[in-house]
């Protein structure tokens, strides 16, 4: 008893004694650079000292982790600001680390901005150009909290895709001329090699055509799957032959020789909270432009992904626009222009797990009744931490879709990059089969998309797919797919989707759906079994009120498997944008007479559709 008094005596000491001593700050890593660019009253940092005495003209990331490190040590720094000017970075002095990002796969890579665990920081590019050289990501936003970035422009010396302009193509082969923006050499083996002045590698895969004219993929193109592996002909002043036959492509058009692997994506947020990005403009990414994760309370203001000025490009991201998986509370995307893209320019939904094996010999014995595995079943998802204890999920038939049972996780534990074993608070649904899929289903976020151009790109222009409140509105489209696309699947991409409000109101959809990644303006594109469908209702409550749509084709809508639709107040007008093109041949082939035929529905109930006028 003594010895406990005696304790406590020492322990009451010791907390006063803490109480009254000083706190100070952490003293930061560099503190004669910190002294001289720190502003106390403004509690901002000028990241120009530490150019001084960490940069080189060539490379300033030394410089930004230097800078960065101090923000982190000095929680009284609020705001990094970079004066007006080019800032270069390589790869060569970062810290490359294992990371796992949904739908750009898992990668070792570094990152010139690590703002991993940081809180309440802005960085301010002052109008600025962030100039990357090599396999370098721009900004890793993860466990992060206030964070904004804003007014900089990012773009790379070389770019992660290879761009030839046609100059003549037979059955047998093409010709392609390449500008000094992108190197190359033919291997020993008759291989095309696009490198950089380094002689760094910059693999491709698929070809894809450009009208430069129009700055768009050309015409009702579609992707040339082929690989890299095609024999490879050097001609002479910077022109190479690729022999296979059927190639397609129009003499004076642009072919993309697109990126094989999405190593590279812009800005990254994973698992953060209340992160703001204004006024940025992406000229180019190796991945997509704006990827986030696990994170919730998003705004987008004023992003531009476009090619850079003044240079021989036609294509500016290698992947989507901006993507957004398992997120949550609200996504605001305002004033931005998405443009010239080889994916979409957003696709938002959730993951859907493949159940691989019920009552794994993983789980402990007297588990086993409530437990499952499942697995990440497209590669491009490995390593997507999402399941967690208390999460509500639900267990999909993948033939259907449809919700027949769910569930509280009690726990869940990643046995690898792409196997997780699932304990349940209740014992397995009586219907769970192996093939089937669980999603969580507890959390969607509220996406709100106002102002934006979206256009000239491959593929698709929004893919939708939030169950919380969806308001599409005054945005313009120019697509080459469908402008609006409902997704979600269990077998091939497993992204969950499946709206419950949805709103379309005072959009403009011009001339979209002039290329091949799918059927109409608005479209269903859910993977669903055709014996299934008159069971399922994926979709539900979308209303497309006051948007003008300018047609070259029909049909507006090509819609199944969706409960309450409303299309009411909208104007059409036909387009001859393309038609009149003779290179096109190609009428507009809506007949005013039927408007019948500009909606394709099958397997939906509780339709309204008034008013179609022209």
């Amino acid at each position: 008893m003594k010895a406990t008094s005696h304790s406590l005596r020492w322990a009451a000491f010791a907390l006063v004694l803490f109480l009254l001593l000083p706190v100070h700050a952490a003293r930061p890593e560099n503190p004669s650079v910190f002294k001289q660019a720190y502003d106390r009253k403004s509690r901002t940092l000028d990241i120009t000292p530490y150019i001084d005495r960490y940069g080189a003209p060539a490379d300033c990331s030394p410089a930004v982790v230097h800078a960065l490190a101090d923000c982190r040590a000095h929680h009284r720094v609020r705001r990094l600001v970079f004066p007006d000017g080019t800032y270069r970075f390589r790869p060569d002095s970062l810290e490359r680390f294992m990371t796992h990002i949904s739908n750009n796969g898992s990668y070792e890579r570094c990152f010139a901005f690590d703002l991993s665990g940081m809180k309440n920081l802005e960085i301010d590019g002052d109008g600025s150009l962030f100039l990357f050289k090599g396999y370098v990501c721009p900004f890793y936003v993860k466990d992060a909290r206030n964070i904004a970035l804003h007014d900089f422009r990012i773009d790379y010396e070389r770019t992660f895709h290879s761009e030839g302009h046609i100059v003549d193509i037979t059955n047998e082969y093409i010709d392609l001329q390449f500008s000094e923006e992108y190197p190359y050499e033919i291997t020993s083996d008759s291989r095309l090699r696009t490198i950089d002045d380094e002689g760094v590698e910059y693999p491709w895969y698929y070809l894809l055509e450009f009208n430069p004219q129009r700055m768009e993929t050309e015409w009702k193109v579609s992707d040339q799957w082929l690989g890299s592996s095609l024999r490879a002909e050097e001609l002479g002043d910077r022109t190479v032959r690729l022999y296979h036959p059927d190639l397609k492509g129009r003499v004076g058009n642009v072919m993309n020789l697109g990126m094989a692997r999405r190593k590279v994506p812009c800005i990254t947020v994973s698992d953060s909270r209340h992160v703001d990005l204004q006024h940025i403009t992406i000229y180019h990414a190796g991945g997509m432009g704006v990827i986030a994760q696990r994170s919730r309370d998003l705004l987008l203001d004023s992003i531009v992904v476009e090619p850079a000025p003044g240079k021989d490009r036609v294509v500016s991201a290698a992947a989507d626009a901006t993507h957004f998986v398992n997120c949550s509370g609200y996504i605001r995307m305002y004033n931005c222009r998405f443009v010239n893209q080889t994916d979409d320019a957003s696709n938002i939904h959730g993951v859907y797990y493949r159940v691989t094996e019920l009552q794994p010999a993983e789980a402990e014995p007297r588990q086993r009744t409530h437990a499952l595995k499942v697995e990440l079943a497209n590669d491009a998802q490995y390593g997507f931490d999402y399941l967690r204890r208390g999460m509500k999920v639900e267990f999909v038939d993948a033939g259907n879709l449809e919700t027949y049972a769910t569930a509280k996780v009690k726990t869940a534990r990643m046995l690898d990059d792409n196997h997780v074993l699932v304990v349940l608070a209740s014992a397995l649904p009586d219907s769970l089969k192996t093939g089937h899929a669980i999603a969580g289903c507890s959390e969607y976020p509220d996406v709100h998309i106002r102002g934006c151009y979206f256009g000239q790109n491959r593929a698709r222009g929004l893919l939708l797919g939030s169950r919380a409140r969806m308001l599409i509105e005054g945005n313009t489209f120019h697509n080459g797919g469908p402008a609006l696309l409902f997704e979600g699947d269990a077998r091939y991409w497993f992204e969950q989707a499946g709206v419950r409000d949805v709103i379309i109101r005072d959009n403009l959809f011009d001339n979209c759906y002039y290329g091949h990644w799918g059927r109409g303006i608005i479209s269903v594109g859910t993977g669903l079994d055709g014996d299934k469908m008159s069971v399922c209702r994926y979709n539900r409550n979308v209303t497309i009120t006051g948007n003008t749509f300018r047609l070259i084709q029909k049909p507006i809508l090509s819609l199944y498997c969706m409960d309450g639709l409303v299309f009411k107040d909208n104007t059409i007008e036909l387009s001859d944008d393309y038609s009149s093109n003779p290179d096109y041949d190609m009428p507009n082939d809506v007949d005013i007479a039927h408007p019948e035929q500009l909606f394709e529905l099958r397997h939906c109930d509780h339709v309204d559709i008034q008013d179609v006028k022209f």
